[in-house]
This record gives C-alpha cells, structure tokens and sequence, in this order.
C-alpha cells in the first residue's frame, strides 16, 4: 500500500514498498534463469556422455558380433573346426589358472582382514584396559587416604563429645578446630576422586579405532603365497610342454593358430584334460603350497620396506619343485616379468 504524508493541501505518495517488492521478484527471477541454465548445461553434458557411452557399446557389440561370427565360421569349416577348439581350451587353462589364484587371494585376504581387524580390536581393548587399571590404583590409594581422614576425624568427634561441662569449652574448641581441618584436608581427595572417576569413564566408553586395512606384512604374506601359487601351477603345465602352447593362445587369434589335423589336436586336447584332472585330484596341495611358498620367500627382495610386492628380478630364478639329480632346477619363468597366469592383476599393493 502507498503511505500518505500529508503538508497541509499537499499529498506526497510513496511506492517504495512496491518497488522493492518488484526488485526483490526481478533478483529472484534472474537467480532462477542461472539455475536453470546451469542445470540445463549439466544436462546437455550428460546427454553427450550418454551418447558417447552407447556408441562406445554399440561397437563393442558390433566388435562381438562380428568375432562370433568369425568363431561360427571357423567351427563350421572341418579344417579348422579342431585347431578353434584346441584354441579355446589353451585360452580356458590360462582363464582357470588365473581364476585358481585370484580366488585365492580373495579368500585369504578376507580370513587375513578378519584376523587382523580382530587383533587391532584386542591390542586397543589391552591398551585401554592397562590405562584403566592405572585410574582404579589411584581410585584406591585415595579411597584408602580417604578413609583415613574419615577415621581421624571419627576418633577426634568421639573425643570432643565426651568432654562435658562448661570448663572443657576451650578442650572442645580445640578439637572442632581439628575436626574442620580434618574434613577440610578429607576434601581434596573426595574431588580427586571423582575427577579420576570421571577421566575412567571417558577411557572406558571410547571406542576402537577405524582399522586401517591389511598391514604390509599381512599383504606381502598373501602376495609370496600367490606367487608360490602361480608357480606350482606353472610347473604343472610346463613339465609337459603345454604351458608355451597356453601362453601363446593368449597371444593369437584363433584365425592364426595351427596345431596340425584332427588327429594332433585330439591328441592336445585329451593331455588338456589329463592336465586338469590331475590337478584337480593332487592330495596334500597345502603342504605342497606352503614348501613353494618358503622357497619364493627365500629369493624375494622388496624395493622399499613398505612394498607389498617383490621387484620382478628377485623372481626370475626361482627354485623347482621337485628335486632332479643334479640337484634342484632351476626355472628361468619369471612370475611377475613374463605375467605368467596374469598374476600382477591380482597381487595386493
């Protein structure tokens, strides 16, 4: 509403109000119109990251549907139907091999994690324990100084109420004297007390700190057990010569492999699965994994005292598992250098 002043005959109207209402509605329209064109910007960018994403995908779909079409082909063509196959159980050897030690890994690293976390938890509730034990011993010391005043000052009271008669009015003053200084000296410990009380509760209701993950050794540990892992493996398929034809399947395409006629790639495939059974039927893998694994140790060498995983060089010689007669071979494999089993996609940093 307009104010009126009024001078006499004359009338000054004032539209202040309104006008700050409209400058109010005119800020608060133009702060929506750069939200909204920051959201529309937000949007739109959205949108071409989207875009781009489908045509990322629909390539790599078309990138599918192209090798599968590849794939049919070569499996429907009798000369090459068998080399595919044999390809594609070399290609399966380094999957399962990889999967073997990844899921090792993954296993350990949750039993190692749950352990750790338990032992973080034990050594704070320890710590925590020996502080609060150190606040009883002095809740103590001043609970017993505390019921020595208490004493004194009972034995002094007794002796004041048994002097009678106005005479020994100066006797009594003397002791009510020696009573106040009592309870006096009684209350320093009494708030003493109770600040180390308090102090306890505090210690008492803290709380374990967050655990920070897996310490270095705890990761070194699962890592040479990884390693000892990789290497068993390793040795299983190299004594027969078909860990050279498994890493060069993950080298090739199955257009460009060869491994003879029918008969030579039946003959690869029925070792492929003699391999596997094997080794899936090994009694006492443990033992065996724990021996490999002391051997790794025993020729690992880490850059940094902080590093989780052993310089690729320390590995490049490393001790057989079994034992020949010149004395142990040595292997010339190097795990983490030659990638063997992808293993460094799986070693905890």
């Amino acid at each position: 509403m307009a104010k009126d002043d009024r001078f006499g005959k004359f009338t000054i109207r004032s539209d202040s109000k309104n006008q700050d209402i409209g400058e109010e509605q005119l800020i608060k329209l133009y702060r929506n119109r750069a939200e909204l064109k920051i959201e529309f910007k937000r949007l739109r960018d959205e949108r071409h990251k989207l875009e781009e994403e489908l045509t990322k995908k629909e390539g790599e779909l078309q990138k599918s549907r192209s090798e599968l079409a590849s794939f049919e082909t070569l499996l429907a063509d009798p000369t090459t139907a068998f080399n595919t196959l044999v390809f594609f159980q070399l290609r399966g050897i380094w999957g399962n091999c990889g999967g073997r030690v990844g899921k090792l890994v993954k296993d350990m690293t949750q039993v190692r994690e749950t352990r750790e976390r338990q032992l973080h938890v034990a050594e704070f509730s320890k710590a925590q324990g020996a502080r609060v034990a150190k606040f009883k011993i002095k809740e103590e010391q001043l609970l017993v100084e505390q019921e020595e005043f208490d004493q004194i000052i009972a034995k002094l009271q007794g002796n004041c109420d048994e002097l009678k008669g106005f005479w020994n009015y100066f006797k009594r003053r003397e002791f009510q004297s020696e009573i106040s200084k009592g309870k006096t000296q009684r209350q320093e410990p009494k708030e003493k007390l109770a600040l180390l009380a308090k102090k306890r509760h505090e210690i008492e209701a803290e709380q374990p700190p967050e655990f920070s993950g897996l310490s270095t050794q705890g990761k070194r540990a699962i890592n040479l057990v990884a390693l000892a892992a990789t290497h068993y493996l390793y040795e299983h398929y190299a004594a027969s010569g078909m860990y050279k034809l498994v890493r060069a399947a993950t080298l090739s395409k199955p257009q460009k492999v060869s491994y003879g006629d029918k008969a030579a790639c039946e003959k690869i495939m029925l070792k492929i699965n003699e391999l596997r059974m094997s080794l899936n039927s090994q009694t006492n893998f443990n033992e065996r994994l724990r021996k490999r694994t002391e051997r790794i140790k025993g020729v690992a060498d880490y850059r940094k005292k902080e590093d989780c995983i052993p310089l690729a060089k320390s590995l490049a010689k490393i001790p057989a598992g079994t034992n020949k007669a010149n004395g142990n071979l040595v292997e010339s494999i190097n795990l983490i250098g030659d990638q063997v089993w992808n293993v460094h996609n799986v070693l905890l940093t």
